[in-house]
C-alpha cells in the first residue's frame, strides 16, 4: 500500500507543478514589421524572436512577408518539440492561403555575415535539440538570395551556397503547403525517424542534387510524399544527382499523386525520378505523373546487385502490374504524361536549349510543344550546356505557372487549408465545471455523473499553505482517475 500511495503522490505533484500552457502550448503571432508582444492584436515582428521563446507545442503564426532571420543570415532554427508554424496569414490573420499569402524565409540580399556556425537549412533542427513533431506549413524558402549568378544568368558554383533548404534530426516531420526553390544542393533532406513523416502539397522546383532526400531514413521509419510538384532537379558536378527523390536503405518511402518534372543528367549519369539504388523493397509508388525526366522514371537495384532503370512507357506499366519484380511493395497507377504546367518563358528558354544539347531519353516532341505553349520558338536549339545552367526560377512564376489542381496530382493550390490553434487555447474554450477533490473518493456522491466531463479541482503536496496536503490519499478510499491533457 506505500509504494501505491508514492506513486499518487508524484503524480499529483507533477499535476501541481506543470502548468497548463508548458503542456499544451501557446499560440505566438507574427508580422513583419511589427514590434509587439507576440498576440495577435501585437504581433512580433521578428520569426526568429518568435522562434528562440517557443516552448513545447507553441503554434507560430506567421503573416505574409518576407523575414532574413537574425543579423539577416536567413536561418531559422527549430529547438522545441511539438512546435507548429502555419504561415501564409493575411495581415490581420483573418485569413490564410499560403499560396496566395506569400509567407517568405530567405537570407537578406545584403548580408554581410560568414557561415561560421550557420545551419546548411533555411530551416534547419538545432542539431542535439529534440524537434521531433515539428509541422511547417505554408513557407517559401527561397536559396536565390544565398547563391551567386554570372551576368548571364547561370550559376556560379563556386560561390554559391551548398546546402539544403530544410533539414531536421527529430522523428515525425511534417511538411505542407510550401515552396522551396532555388537550392544548390539538396530541396529536403532529414535524418527520417518515426512512423509520422509527411512533405504534402509542396512545390520543390530548381534544384541540385536532390529535391528530397530519404537516403538517411532510420529503421522503422515511414515517409509520405503526397501531391508534391517537383521540377527542374539538376546535376551537381562532382557530386552527380539530378534526382527528384533518392530513397534510402531503410524506412519505407510512400510517393502518391505527384508530378516528376525534368530532372536533368550530364554526361549520361543520374537524372532520374526516383532512385531506388539501394534497393528497398518497402517503397510505394502510386498515382505519379512522370514527365521528362532524362535519365529515366525509375532506378533500382534488384536482389541480384543489378543496377537498372525503368525508362521507357512500356516500364511504367509492367511496374504496375508486378511492383516485386521492381523492388516495390505497392506500385499502381504511375503514367508518364503532360502534366499541363506553364513554366516562366524566359527560365524555359535556356532550360529547354540545355536539354537539347544533352537530349537523353527525352520526348522532343512534348518538350517543343511545351515551348510553343510559352510562346518560344518551337525547335530548341542545342547550345553549350554550361551556358543554360542552373539558372533561377522566378518565385512569382511558381503559383500560377506550375500549379494544376485539374489533375488531382502534384501542388493543388485552392486549399482548403488546415486552421491551427494551441491546445492551451483549445482548452481555455472549453467550460470545466470546478469540483472538490474529495468528489474523487469511491462512492461519492455525484462522481458517476462527471465521467466524459471536463473538471478542475486543485490538489497538490506541500508545505505551502496555498496546497492541500494528500496525505490520506490511498487507493483504497479514491478511485482512479484518468487525465487528458
Amino acid at each position: 500500500m506505500e509504494s501505491r500511495r508514492l506513486a499518487l503522490a508524484v503524480a499529483v505533484v507533477a499535476i501541481a507543478l506543470v502548468s497548463a500552457t508548458a503542456v499544451f502550448g501557446e499560440d505566438i503571432y507574427v508580422k513583419a514589421g511589427a514590434d509587439g508582444a507576440g498576440t495577435k492584436d501585437a504581433p512580433l515582428g521578428l520569426l526568429w524572436k518568435a522562434l528562440d521563446k517557443a516552448r513545447r507545442g507553441d503554434v507560430i503564426h506567421v503573416t505574409q512577408g518576407t523575414y532574413n532571420s537574425q543579423g539577416g543570415s536567413g536561418a531559422f532554427l527549430m529547438k522545441v518539440p511539438d512546435l507548429t508554424l502555419a504561415g501564409g496569414y493575411n495581415d490581420d490573420f483573418s485569413d490564410r492561403n499560403p499560396f496566395k499569402y506569400m509567407t517568405i524565409l530567405e537570407r537578406a540580399k545584403d548580408y554581410k555575415g560568414d557561415s561560421t556556425g550557420l545551419p546548411e537549412g533555411i530551416i534547419a533542427g538545432k542539431q542535439g535539440d529534440d524537434h521531433s513533431g515539428l509541422i511547417v506549413d505554408g513557407f517559401v524558402l527561397n536559396s536565390q538570395s544565398r547563391n551567386s549568378y554570372f551576368e548571364d544568368g547561370k550559376i556560379n558554383a563556386k560561390d554559391s551556397w551548398n546546402g539544403q533548404l530544410f533539414q531536421a534530426n527529430s522523428p515525425n516531420i511534417h511538411i505542407r503547403n510550401c515552396i522551396l526553390l532555388n537550392p544548390y544542393g539538396d530541396g529536403i533532406y532529414s535524418t527520417w525517424q518515426g512512423e509520422d513523416n509527411e512533405i504534402s502539397n509542396t512545390f520543390i522546383v530548381n534544384t541540385f542534387y536532390n529535391a528530397i532526400a530519404t537516403r538517411s531514413a532510420q529503421e522503422g521509419s515511414v515517409i509520405k510524399i503526397k501531391n508534391c510538384t517537383i521540377a527542374f532537379v539538376w546535376f551537381q558536378p562532382s557530386k552527380g544527382g539530378g534526382m527528384c527523390v533518392f530513397v534510402g536503405r531503410l524506412g519505407k518511402t510512400i510517393m502518391e499523386d505527384n508530378i516528376f518534372a525534368f530532372a536533368q543528367t550530364e554526361g549520361g549519369e543520374s537524372g532520374f525520378a526516383v532512385s531506388n539504388t539501394f534497393g528497398n523493397d518497402e517503397t510505394v509508388m502510386k498515382n505519379n505523373i512522370f514527365f521528362q525526366c532524362q535519365g529515366g522514371y525509375y532506378k533500382y537495384m534488384t536482389e541480384d546487385k543489378q543496377s537498372l532503370v525503368a525508362w521507357k512507357p512500356t516500364d511504367l506499366a509492367d511496374i504496375n502490374k508486378d511492383c516485386e519484380s521492381y523492388v516495390l511493395s505497392e506500385a499502381e497507377g504511375n503514367v508518364e504524361s503532360d502534366p499541363k504546367l506553364k513554366p516562366e518563358k524566359d527560365y524555359f528558354e535556356k532550360f529547354s536549349n540545355f536539354v537539347a544539347s544533352e537530349p537523353g531519353k527525352l520526348n522532343m516532341d512534348f518538350l517543343n510543344e511545351w515551348r510553343r505553349s510559352v510562346g518560344l520558338p518551337l525547335q530548341a536549339e542545342p547550345g553549350s550546356p554550361r551556358k543554360n545552367w542552373g539558372m533561377a526560377y522566378p518565385l512569382s512564376s511558381v503559383v500560377d505557372c506550375l500549379g494544376n489542381s485539374e489533375t488531382g496530382k502534384g501542388v493543388i493550390t485552392k486549399g482548403p487549408f488546415a486552421q491551427y490553434q494551441s491546445k492551451a487555447a483549445a482548452t481555455a474554450a472549453k467550460e470545466y465545471a470546478e469540483v472538490a477533490f474529495d468528489i474523487f473518493k469511491k462512492d461519492a456522491e455525484g462522481m458517476k455523473s462527471l465521467a466524459a466531463k471536463p473538471v478542475q479541482f486543485k490538489a497538490g503536496i506541500g508545505p505551502d499553505d496555498r496546497t492541500f496536503l494528500l496525505k490520506d490519499v490511498t487507493g483504497d478510499n479514491y478511485a482512479c482517475v484518468k487525465l487528458l491533457m
